[in-house]
């Protein structure tokens, strides 16, 4: 049997083996220099991914929204300070003792509640007409799309020969808590003589809630007004 051995690389006829080794090199450096080496990850994707990033630039109008939504968030996280504000100015000791004669009843002072912010309280003055008397508080928070009948108390002592005195206390209540919240209300006085209003010269009587923080005092004159101006007409009650 003949045994025939063959080179993996063809020899040139009359070339060397050290002729075939320089040409080999040669060509592998040539394909090495023009050939491109890249590694690919299990999926077939490249290993590298490269991305650019543009450096972002924060002008004023950004800083200044996010210093205005900082401050809110800030301002909602402090508990505020309630102030409950009347709107309208009860009569002197004089004018109201000539109300209460003309009238039978007058509103005669509000105040606000000591350790209750969202209250207040008022007195009330009637003429002395008869021994069986009552006196109620109509009130309403939304414009009198709803109201309610507070009676109030009598003051024990307030006789004076000619007039009594009544008390209430009328208080802030959810949802009605916000900035600018109002409670309208007006006064009925039963006698056995018949039903007397008092409702501030038609205009019903208003308190106003007013929410402040400590950098923040409260500003009932341009916010009372703007809220008052939505408002419906009043119910006069004669």
């Amino acid at each position: 049997m003949t045994i025939y051995k063959c080179s993996p690389v063809p020899r040139k006829r009359g070339s060397s083996i050290f002729d075939e080794t320089a040409e080999y090199m040669r060509i592998h450096q040539a394909l090495s220099a023009g050939k491109r080496v890249s590694f690919a990850d299990t999926t077939g994707g490249d290993l590298v991914d490269v991305r650019e990033f543009v450096a972002f630039d924060s002008d004023e109008e950004d800083s200044a929204k996010w210093e205005e939504e900082e401050a809110k968030y800030r301002k909602a996280e402090r508990e505020p300070t309630y102030t409950v504000h009347p709107e309208f100015h009860a009569p002197g000791s004089g004018v109201l003792l000539q109300a209460v004669r003309s009238n039978k009843v007058e509103v005669q002072q509000v105040s606000p509640v000591e350790d209750e912010p969202l209250a207040f309280s008022g007195i009330i003055r009637v003429l002395n007409i008869s021994f069986h008397k009552a006196v109620y508080i109509r009130s309403t928070m939304d414009s009198w799309a709803t109201y309610f009948d507070h009676p109030a108390d009598y003051v024990l002592g307030s006789n004076d020969g000619d007039t009594d005195q009544f008390s209430f206390k009328l208080s802030f209540a959810p949802p009605y808590t916000a900035h600018g919240s109002r409670i309208e209300f007006v006064v009925r006085y039963e006698t056995s003589d018949g039903d007397y209003w008092a409702n501030n010269s038609s205009m019903n009587y208003a308190v106003t809630l007013l929410l402040s923080y400590e950098d923040d005092p409260a500003q009932p004159s341009t916010d009372v007004t703007q809220k008052r101006s939505i408002l419906k007409t009043p119910k006069v009650y004669r």
